[in-house]
């Protein structure tokens, strides 16, 4: 599962939540039914570590995410990954250090996505980052994700929005 927290960065009045991918299940919901190029071909309901950049999803539910609903991007979605990498530690570094080095990677990623500083943006960010737990299932991954102004849903693809 994901751990989600949320704060509002007061200077761009702009939701930044963070989602930490939830421990280990039996019980895994798979892949997104994809085309042969990788992207979505329909709604479908996915493990939340199957997540890739490009993927467009429903807003997750709770503090903690095991699965998510991908949505082909040309359909309304609430959130697009728009960056991913791996944390590189041996051992786990804490949920402050992970968060921080989420936040810090997906606030540089932001602007040559969109086109403009997040600071100086409309959108929200969020991103989903390991846990204790799922660190322990060799999970490293930041995934990065945005969303409309306000929370809005929207169609397409969010890149090079300059908004």
């Amino acid at each position: 599962m994901q751990h989600l927290s949320q704060a509002i960065k007061a200077t761009a009045l702009l939701g930044l939540a963070s989602l930490a991918l939830a421990g280990c299940s039996l019980i895994s919901s798979g892949d997104a039914k994809r085309d042969e190029s990788g992207k979505p071909t329909e709604s479908s309901v996915a493990d939340a570590f199957k997540v890739k950049v490009g993927d467009c999803i429903a807003e997750p539910s709770g503090t903690e995410v095991k699965d998510v609903s991908v949505i082909p991007c040309d359909q309304e979605h609430d959130l697009e990954a728009y960056a991913a990498k791996d944390i590189v530690a041996d051992t786990y570094p804490g949920q402050s250090e992970v968060e921080k080095q989420s936040e810090e990677y997906c606030s540089s990623e932001f602007a040559s996505f969109v086109g403009v500083p997040f600071d100086s943006s409309t959108l929200e960010l969020t991103y989903f980052y390991p846990t204790t737990d799922t660190w322990k299932a060799d999970d490293r991954e930041i995934v990065c994700l945005i969303g409309g102004a306000s929370g809005a849903a929207t169609s397409g693809t969010l890149k090079g929005a300059a908004k």
